[in-house]
């Protein structure tokens, strides 16, 4: 996927506030969604891109930090959205997990996450979050807002990978 592709794929209105805002990547891989939600967010803002395996060396508005994300602490600030694009399907008891990150939440605090459209594990996708799970998922974990913002064949399977919005108040 391009950077434009990725930026497309995760553009919505929510993300357009006024003022800078900080947020956390996690498992951010080659940091290509840091750098799409990075052009979509107003200037001045901080996303901490964070991957057990990234090397990657940080830049304007993106700080890079070799971190695994289920086991190890979270830099201790609060943020005004995390995203995860292909990673939630890398965590086993994601209620637990979902419920340690709305720690680091500021009031109003959004959820953007990237995923396959998919049931059936595989070796690359070991848990899931199809569309349908991920409403369930988010509404068991306090999430009462979603909103799909778009979704693209996959190149890598024959499903479709979606992007939504995921907020505790309405948008």
């Amino acid at each position: 996927m391009t950077l434009p592709e990725a930026a497309a794929l995760i553009n919505c209105s929510q993300l357009s506030a006024l003022q800078p805002q900080t947020w956390f990547d996690l498992g951010c891989g080659n940091g290509l969604f840091s750098h799409a939600l990075r052009g979509l967010l107003h200037k001045g803002g901080l996303i901490y891109a964070i991957d057990k395996e990234s090397t990657l060396s940080s830049s304007n508005q993106i700080k890079f930090l070799q971190l695994d994300f289920l086991n190890d602490p979270l830099p201790e600030v609060l943020v005004d959205g995390v995203l995860m694009a292909n990673a939630l399907h890398y965590v086993r008891d994601k209620i637990q997990f979902l419920a340690k990150i709305k720690r680091h939440f500021l009031p109003n605090g959004v959820f953007l996450l990237v995923e396959y459209d998919m049931q059936r594990p595989n070796y690359w996708v070991p848990f899931p979050v199809s569309f349908s799970s991920a409403q369930v998922l988010f509404k068991q974990a306090g999430f009462e807002a979603v909103y799909k913002i778009s979704e693209r064949p996959s190149t890598l399977n024959n499903s479709k990978i979606y992007a939504a919005l995921f907020s505790e108040l309405s948008f």
